[in-house]
């Protein structure tokens, strides 16, 4: 049986239509957000020099509401708990840090996820561990969305920079 052409080429266009609508979503910057460039000290070059190749990283703060940031990405994302993940950490002053995570593509998980971002607050800039207990610095009442992107790379690249 031969099926005509015109049949042919409008299952190619809806499987082409199909498969755009599963990519990633495109970011959409939360409205007032400015974006955050982080000093250049030793810490953050170890920080971005360990990350994958092919990742991007990207911060904004924001001075709204934790829940209306979340909220507002919710259309854009499927929020992802961790069934692993520690209850929330808490600031020395009892505050706690409230982190979300929202897939915008359509990966199971963020592991396997090509563009997800996380919503915290406040936004801490520096973590150490002394005595086997965190310490932070650089605390600010600010909203920080954190977009990760993950571009695919070769088997051989990866292996070669986990060297």
């Amino acid at each position: 049986m031969k099926i005509p052409t015109w049949k042919l080429a409008a299952a190619a266009l809806l499987g082409s239509a199909l498969t755009a609508g599963a990519a990633a979503a495109e970011f959409k910057l939360y409205p007032g957000a400015e974006r955050y460039t982080p000093p250049d000290t030793e810490q953050t070059r170890e920080f971005m020099d360990a990350l994958r190749p092919g990742t991007k990283i990207t911060a904004y703060f924001t001075h709204d509401s934790f829940d209306k940031v979340v909220q507002f990405y919710k259309g854009f994302g499927r929020e992802y708990v961790n069934p692993k993940a520690s209850p929330d950490a808490k600031l020395p002053n009892g505050e706690q840090i409230r982190k979300s995570f929202l897939i915008l593509d359509d990966a199971r998980d963020i592991v396997s996820s090509s563009k997800w971002i996380r919503v915290q607050h406040p936004f801490v800039g520096k973590i150490s561990i002394t005595g086997g207990a965190p310490q932070y610095g650089d605390v600010r009442e600010v909203t920080e969305i954190l977009l990760t992107e993950k571009k695919p790379v070769s088997k051989e690249t990866d292996r070669q920079d986990s060297k």
